[in-house]
């Protein structure tokens, strides 16, 4: 849903961008369909300039290929390479170079971004107008199994104003915000703002897609100062999804938002918590699994959030699919391999109009699970799970990457000694290796247990195989094998 508030901007165009916009030395105006550098004209062609107004218009966000073909040439079909014409045009007019994207910048995958701050000109007069708000995603499917989860994080974020939903890679931590977000807008009369944080690269984009997320142009100088003007007596929600590439800024301007805004909620999704002043975790775990002695029952098996989920993603793949009181015992077997994680779950879903369910659940003893693609329209790094991880391993630095690696030998739980007997090699010692643990913990790529005999850790099992993997890529396996072989040794002995 968007919102509308009474702000003070330039003249509006039809759309509610300013006619005139300035950035850098650059002033666009919209009446005179012109570009001009420090008061000269900068050549460029119609199209060229359609292109960078659709641009300005969205500065801060992805705009996708598919997006902005349908701002620039309306009702009409194009190839792609006219897109790409344009863009290589304008990035010329606009003096970026392949090491300096400062105007324009491409997002692999997904689109293009206009980086830049655009403001009003101060030639133009100040006039009070409605301004348009970016929408909510909306919600095409069902959300299952996370009933408890939507009351219990309502309740917190509504006490607490300020939430972080933590959890592993595939989890639904951006599902269950978008619910949160469309369930609490009676709360917020002023509105949620989402701010799509995963395509971003680099913190230099954060606060312009904050400030884009409610309709506003961010000024280059003191971004906190303008961000704090644009929330200031308003009641509303801004909604930070995948901050984690980007969490030390997040963590710092959440902060100040929070501490000068009592207005003002804020609800965030990332694979660790942003541990900042005033923020409240909020874990989200897997789906219910069934046991394996379930007795083979469709019935029993469906009271199973995971079996519940699998199964309306196998429906949306294959029409008229029922599940069997015969195929039940592989489907549990499936959810329980996948652990219940939904990305999971959905991508192997999607593996049963062409393999079976009998298949697909034998596939899953290999690599290829990671390598299952999903919809296309995900961004990048959920399309497979293999990406999915590459994005979390990405994000470690080098030690932390050796320990998950090493650890991966293990299959189910193991102990804190364990660890350090394993991932201990020449590279690390004792110490910083129980660090590791800890911060790898927190990144949501280990999972902590309690229990009776004391606390133990375990692996998601498709971490494991993808670990397993980055082990004999890395030329690692014969020293971690012997590794584990002699603590065993020891342990047993």
């Amino acid at each position: 849903m968007a919102f509308a508030s009474r702000l003070a901007v330039g003249s509006l165009g039809d759309d509610g961008t300013a006619d005139e916009l300035l950035f850098g030395p650059f002033r666009l105006s919209r009446p005179e369909r012109r570009l001009e550098r420090d008061g000269k004209l900068v050549p460029l062609g119609g199209r060229a300039l359609d292109v960078l107004f659709a641009l300005v218009e969205r500065a801060g966000r992805v705009v996708s290929k598919a997006e902005l073909t349908r701002a620039v040439w309306p009702n009409m079909i194009v190839e792609e390479g006219n897109l790409r014409f344009h863009i290589v045009a304008l990035r010329k007019a606009l003096g970026d170079s392949a090491q300096d994207h400062r105007y324009l910048t491409t997002v692999a995958g997904r689109g293009y971004c206009f980086t830049a701050t655009a403001t009003p000109s101060p030639d133009i007069p100040l006039a009070t107008v409605a301004v348009r708000v970016p929408q909510l995603p909306l919600r095409t499917r069902r959300v299952i199994g996370v009933d408890e989860a939507v009351v219990d994080a309502s309740n917190e974020l509504l006490a607490r104003r300020f939430l972080t939903l933590v959890g592993p890679p595939g989890i639904g931590k951006t599902t269950l915000a978008v619910k949160l977000g469309h369930d609490l807008l009676e709360h917020f009369p002023d509105g949620v703002a989402f701010v799509e944080l995963g395509a971003l690269r680099g913190n230099a984009l954060v606060p312009a897609a904050i400030a884009a997320a409610t309709g506003q142009p961010l000024p280059a100088d003191n971004p906190l100062d303008h961000l704090i003007a644009i929330f200031r007596d308003r009641r509303m929600l801004l909604l930070l999804d995948s901050c984690e590439h980007v969490i030390d800024l997040v963590a710092d301007l959440a902060e100040k938002l929070f501490s000068s805004l009592p207005q003002l909620s804020i609800l965030a999704t990332s694979r660790e918590s942003l541990r900042a002043e005033g923020e409240h975790v909020f874990r989200l775990f897997p789906l219910a699994c069934p046991p394996p002695t379930l007795p083979p029952s469709s019935e029993a098996a469906l009271r199973y959030s995971a079996v519940e989920f699998f199964v309306d993603r196998v429906q949306a793949n294959q029409l008229g699919f029922q599940l069997s009181d015969d195929d039940t015992p592989l489907v549990g077997e499936i959810c329980r391999k996948l652990d219940g994680i939904p990305l999971a779950l959905e991508l192997a879903a999607g593996r049963v109009p062409a393999y079976g369910i009998r298949q697909t659940a034998a596939l899953l003893d290999g690599h290829f699970r990671l390598l299952w693609e999903g919809r296309r329209t995900a961004p990048p790094r959920l399309q497979t799970l293999s990406a999915a991880l590459d994005w979390s391993y990405e994000l470690l630095n080098e030690p932390e990457r050796a320990v998950l690696r090493r650890i991966s030998i293990f299959m189910g739980y193991f102990t804190l000694e364990a660890v350090v007997a394993v991932a201990c090699f020449g590279d690390s010692d004792d110490y910083s290796v129980v660090g590791i643990l800890a911060n790898l913990v927190a990144k949501s790529l280990v999972a902590l247990h309690e229990t009776p005999h004391g606390v133990r850790y375990r692996l998601l099992d498709t971490t494991r195989v993808y670990g397993l993997a980055k082990i004999e890529a890395m030329d690692e396996a014969r020293a971690v094998v012997y590794s584990h072989a002699r603590f065993s040794y020891s342990f047993n002995g």
